[in-house]
């Protein structure tokens, strides 16, 4: 379960990675976040529940935590993920079939 991440040297080429647990989706990916002296380059873990991408997904069924860029950061977030999932349970057991549903967006 939730395994098989690739090494953070992934994300510092600018890959994006996506999976799925269940009817858990997620992606991690990194990114600046902030303006000015606020701008920092962070990790960022988001899930939400199938069967759609990411991009057919309604923003309000997104959830984003935010790691270090670095290799503990990456651990951190699977961490997180599993939480996630482990939480969520009942709603990632109960995601309709991608015939029975149209995308939100």
């Amino acid at each position: 379960m939730l395994t098989g991440f690739p090494a953070y040297h992934f994300f510092q080429c600018g890959n994006v990675f996506t999976g799925a647990e269940g009817g858990m989706r997620y992606r991690l990916a990194t990114g600046k976040l902030g303006e000015g002296e606020e701008e920092r380059f962070r990790l960022l873990a988001t899930v939400w529940p199938g069967p759609w991408s990411v991009e057919h997904t309604a923003e309000g069924k997104l959830q984003t935590a935010e790691f270090a860029a670095s290799q503990q950061g990456l651990d951190a977030a699977a961490v997180w993920l599993a939480q996630q999932y482990a939480a969520q349970r009942p709603v990632w057991d109960n995601i309709p079939s991608i015939l029975d549903c149209e995308p939100d967006r």
